[in-house]
C-alpha cells in the first residue's frame, strides 16, 4: 500500500491527475455511500458508515476541481461541458444516512439516490447482523462466559480465536432468527451486556442500527433524493431471472405503498450480478443497475446500463486514493494492468 500511494503521490505532484480529469471528463462518475456516523460505528466499519467530516472533505475537493452533481438519469445522457458529471448513490436505507448524509449532500446540490432495501425497511427493527458484529468488535472482554440466554448458547468462548468467535456468532444469528422485529432491540442488548457492551454503550435508541420509517423516506424524496430499489430481500440470485424479478417487483410495491413515485433504478445486492441480468431487468422494468465495480461510466451496447460501474468510498479509503479514482488515474491503471500478459481484464 505505501507503494502505491507514494506512486500516487508522484503522480498527482507531476499533474497526472490533472491530465486525466481533463481527458476523462466527458465520462460521468457514480460514487456510493451507506450510512452516516452517529457514534463510533465508522471505527467497526468504515466502509459501511462514512462520518460526515469525511463526505465534506470528499466534495469540498469535487467541487474544487470541477466536478459537477448530476442525478443518475443524467449520467445516461452526453454532458456538454458543464464539468466533470458525478452522482452519489446511498445504499440500503440506515437512518444515519438521512441524518448525517443526506443534508450535506443538498447542501453541495447533489440529488442522490437511496437504494431502499425494503425488507428491513417494513421490519423498522435494528438490522441485527451489523449490530450483532458491532457488539463484537466493541466487547471489552476476550474471554466470556455465556448463561441464560438460550440452551444452544451456554458455554465459554475465547473471543480473541477465530474459531470461537464465528461459532459465538453464528449461534447467536440462529438464535435472533427465532425472533420477531420487536424483539430484536431487547435481545440484542441482552447480548451485549453478556459480553461487556452495556446498552448505554449499545445505544440503540440513537437509531444507528436502524433504516429510515416512512416519513423520514419522504421527506428525503421531497428534499431530492430519489427512492430506489435494492430489491425486497438483500440478495441476487444468479441465473434465476424470474425470483430476481419477484424481489425486486416486491421492494417496488413496498416503496409505492410508502407513498412514493414508482421507482426504475436498481443496486446490486452486496455487488453480485451474473451475465443474465439484463433479462430480469427488462422484465421488472428497471432503466439502470449499478455494480461495485469502480469506473467510467461509458455506455457503448443496450446493456451496459444494467452494469454501470460505481466508486464504493469509505474510512479506508485515503483521500490520495480517492482523488486517482476519481481523477480517472486507476481506471487508467486497471486498463493497462488488463492487457498485461496472464491477466484478466477488469472493468475500467
Amino acid at each position: 500500500m505505501s507503494l502505491k500511494l507514494t506512486v500516487l503521490r508522484a503522480a498527482r505532484t507531476a499533474g497526472v491527475f490533472a491530465l486525466m480529469r481533463g481527458l476523462t471528463r466527458k465520462y460521468p462518475r457514480i460514487l456510493c455511500y451507506h450510512a452516516g456516523n452517529l457514534g463510533d460505528e465508522c471505527g467497526y466499519n468504515p466502509k459501511l458508515f462514512c462520518s460526515p467530516q469525511q463526505l465534506r472533505e470528499r466534495l469540498e475537493w469535487l467541487r474544487r476541481n470541477g466536478f459537477v452533481p448530476v442525478t443518475l438519469d443524467d449520467t445516461l445522457r452526453p454532458q456538454a461541458g458543464r464539468g466533470i458529471p458525478v452522482a452519489v448513490t446511498l445504499d440500503d436505507g440506515w437512518y444515519s444516512s438521512y441524518h448525517d448524509l443526506l443534508p450535506l449532500l443538498a447542501q453541495y446540490g447533489h440529488r442522490p439516490v437511496l437504494y431502499l432495501h425494503s425488507e428491513a425497511y417494513e421490519q423498522g427493527a435494528p438490522v441485527a447482523g451489523v449490530a450483532l458484529r458491532y457488539i463484537l468488535w466493541k466487547a471489552p472482554r476476550t474471554a466470556v462466559r455465556i448463561s441464560g440466554l438460550a440452551p444452544a448458547l451456554d458455554g465459554d468462548y475465547e473471543l480473541g480465536r477465530e474459531q470461537d468467535r464465528r461459532r459465538l456468532l453464528e449461534g447467536v444469528e440462529g438464535w435472533l432468527r427465532q425472533m420477531q422485529p420487536a424483539q430484536l432491540a431487547s435481545a440484542l442488548e441482552r447480548f451485549g451486556e453478556a459480553v461487556g457492551v452495556p446498552a448505554s454503550a449499545l445505544d440503540l435508541a440513537s437509531r444507528r442500527f436502524s433504516y429510515m420509517t416512512g416519513d423520514e423516506l419522504r421527506q428525503a424524496a421531497a428534499n431530492g433524493c430519489a427512492i430506489e430499489l435494492h430489491g425486497h430481500l438483500h440478495r441476487y440470485v444468479e441465473g434465476d431471472t424470474e425470483e430476481n424479478r419477484a424481489n425486486i417487483e416486491r421492494c417496488r410495491a413496498s416503496i409505492v405503498a410508502t407513498g412514493l413515485p414508482s421507482p426504475t433504478h436498481y443496486c446490486y445486492p452486496s455487488g453480485r450480478f451474473d451475465r443474465t441480468a439484463p433479462l430480469a431487468m427488462r422484465a421488472a422494468g428497471v432503466r439502470t443497475a449499478t455494480t461495485c465495480f469502480p469506473g467510467l461510466v461509458k455506455l457503448r451496447g443496450p446493456d451496459d446500463a444494467f452494469f454501470l460501474p460505481r466508486f464504493l468510498d469509505g474510512g479506508d479509503v485515503s483521500m490520495l486514493e480517492f482523488e486517482a479514482e476519481m481523477s480517472g488515474v486507476l481506471a487508467l491503471a486497471r486498463a493497462l494492468t488488463a492487457v498485461l500478459p496472464g491477466r484478466a481484464r477488469a472493468p475500467a
